[in-house]
This record gives C-alpha cells, structure tokens and sequence, in this order.
C-alpha cells in the first residue's frame, strides 16, 4: 500500500519544482515530523515552509482490487514576513506589508494554489514493488488565523484539503485522452462504445434465435465545457455544427486509454447540444460517430488539405509517400500520424481506389490535416483543396 509519507514526499518535490526558489523550499511531513529550522551555508540561507499531512478520511472498496479513495489535509504554517536568505535583498524585498497586504505569504499560497489547481495523476510503487495508479483532486487553500507560534513567530495557517483515489494497476481516468483535430478536450466525463449490427438465425425445429455480429459501430460520448480560445478545436467544432448544420465534417480523433492502447479515427459529429444556465461556464455534450471512408461524400473543416495519388492500374497494392511536416492523415480507410520528412508506407486493395472515367485513371484520395507538401516516387500527387 502507499504510504502517507510516499505522498508527501511527491508534494514536496512538486511544490518546490513550482516555486523554483532554491533559497526557500517546501518542507513536508506525514502525520508528525520534527520542525525544519532554517539551514545556513557560508552566506547563503535556505529557509523552509514546514507543511503536515494528515489523513482525514478513509475507504476501501470491497472488490479484487485493491482500490479506494482517501481525504487528506496538508496544513501550512508560514512566516508573515520574508525571510532574509542573502546578503543582496533590498528592504523593499524584506517589507512585511506592501499596500495593506503581506507579501510573502501571497508569493507562498500563489506556488501552493498553481500546484494543485488542476486534478493530477501519477504512478507510484509501495515497499513490496506493487504499482499503484494515483489520482488527485484539491480546492485553493483555505486561509486560517494570524497568530504567533513557536519556531516561527508571527505567522499564518493554510489548510488544503486533498481528495486521494488509489487502484493498484489500475487505469486513471486522467491518462484517458480524447484529442480532436490534435486539440486535447478538457472533457468532464466521457464513454467510448461499440455496438454490434446483429443478424439473427433460428434454426429448423429449435425455439431459441442465436446471433451473428455483421458489422461494428464505434462511437464517442463527451461532456466538456466550452472553452473560447484558438486551441481549443473542439469548441469550434462544435459550435459550428450546431449553429451551420453542416453534415460529414470530417475531424481527426485520438483516443489514448491510458498506457493500454491508442488509436487514431476519423469521425464526424453526430449530436450536440448546449446547457448554459445561470452564471455557470457554458457546457457541451457531442456524440461522435466514425465517418465513412467514401471520401467524395465527406466535407473537411478550415485548415485541411485534400489530394489524390493517380495510378495508370488498378493493380496496385501499396503506396509510398512523404509529407512534409508532421500532419494526421487518412488514406485508403486509415488514419494514420505522418512524421515530416519520414517516408510512409500504406497498403490497401483495389476498393480503396476510384476510377476516373474522363481520364481513365485509378485515384487514392488523402486528406491532411493542415497544408503540406506531398512527395512519391510511385504515383502522381494531385493538389485538390487546401482550407483557410
């Protein structure tokens, strides 16, 4: 089992990486530890912000694995004041308050509230070698009283409340990735799933039907809130599906489950919907569906690009070719990650292809996420559209 001290070590590294001051640096113990004075080397004085982290409340689940979620609390004492660490700090540096406000204890809680302002994951092992996935969730830190306290005089108290989820083995739900059009979705909940087509068969003289899957159906479930910003595609996306109605817009999907599996799909949009309600951020829900791999009945989003190898036959199985930058792409029914300058070898069948009449040609259709270069030794390379 992880230990409390395992964790509070990792928020110590944390913390310390986040504050980036070698001078003052974050202290913290399990349940009880022995106050960290500060440390002098020749001129040079490092100073510590002494932090305790206790367990508040604790479950197991009853299941094969072993598995629960923890509710901790890491209090803080820190100085009202900033401490003098060098020669070379002006009394500007030193002041206990700048207007009307202490300024160190601003510049502490600051490096505290960035560190767990976003939900994280890690991997740790316990003493015996077991692989626990961690997750963990806080709230800013919550402000105590200003009193005068042994060791470090004047000073005040800062609790963060810390809820700890545990699975030996197991997936966290913060390595599970949903990429659209190669932007990360901040999703809040999400389900993957794949249904079957059945075909039913009931045999002579027998009351029972049995079942046949003829086909799959793979689709994606998101909930994420709306995000105004240029990098968010996924907001555009589906803003712009919602408002124009335009059907078959083809997106690039990447889905990573963890360390398990990653795979790259063409989707389109099946159905969204907005809730905006009070004061609250704006929210989305869209449901995604793989596209059809007829590429002449789809449609592509600003910023992509369209092309087509040309063969003079039908007989042929495979197809080099260089991009030259790093793109996503689909071609002759899979999506694929393209590095720039790396040639790419694609196999497909006679299917994949389609037949031009006027100039008795077999075509293979490309698209691309963004504008590139395309180069091949074994088939013409044709240009068709490059978005916006």
């Amino acid at each position: 089992m992880i230990t409390l001290t395992q964790l509070a070590n990792h928020f110590e590294e944390g913390l310390n990486n986040t504050l980036k001051n070698s001078e003052i640096q974050f202290k913290i113990w399990a349940d009880a530890g022995k106050f960290q004075k500060p440390f002098r080397d020749g001129n040079k004085i490092t100073n510590y912000v002494n932090g305790n982290l206790k367990t508040s409340t604790s479950a197991n689940d009853a299941n094969d694995l072993v598995m629960g979620v923890n509710g901790l609390s890491l209090e803080f004492a820190i100085e009202t004041q900033m401490p003098r660490t060098n020669g070379n700090q002006t009394a500007e540096e030193l002041a206990k308050i700048k207007d009307g406000q202490y300024p160190y204890i601003s510049y502490i809680t600051s490096a505290i509230n960035k560190y767990f302002e976003t939900a994280q994951t890690v991997l740790l092992k316990d003493n015996e070698g077991k692989e626990f996935s961690i997750s963990w969730l806080a709230g800013t830190a919550v402000t105590g009283d200003v009193d005068i306290r042994p060791n470090i005089g004047q000073s005040i108290l800062f609790t963060v409340y810390i809820e700890i989820t545990f699975t030996a083995g197991g997936v966290s739900s913060k390595s599970v990735k949903v990429y659209i059009d190669d932007s990360s979705v901040p999703f809040k909940a999400i389900r993957h799933g794949r249904s079957p087509i059945l075909e039913r068969d009931i045999y002579a003289s027998k009351l029972i039907s049995k079942n046949v899957a003829t086909s799959t159906a793979f689709s994606i479930d998101v909930e994420f809130p709306a995000n105004n910003t240029a990098e968010d595609r996924a907001t555009k996306a589906c803003i712009d599906y919602l408002l124009s109605g335009e059907p078959n817009v083809a997106h690039f999907v990447n889905v990573k489950f963890g360390d398990v599996q990653e795979q790259l799909y063409l989707m389109t949009l099946n159905t969204v919907q907005t809730a905006v309600q009070g004061i609250s951020i704006a929210g989305i829900t869209a449901s995604l569906i793989e596209v059809t791999e007829n590429i002449l009945a789809i449609n592509v989003p600003d910023g992509f690009q369209v092309g087509k190898f040309i063969f003079n036959t039908s007989d042929v199985q495979s197809l080099i070719f260089t991009a030259s930058k790093d793109c996503l792409a689909y071609v002759a029914g899979q999506a694929i990650k393209l590095s720039g300058g790396v040639s790419q070898l694609v196999t497909f069948t006679s299917s994949a292809m389609q037949y031009d009449y006027e100039n008795d040609a077999y075509e293979l259709y490309l698209i691309t996420n963004k504008a590139v270069s395309i180069s091949s030794a074994s088939a013409t390379y044709e240009n068709i559209l490059t978005g916006a």
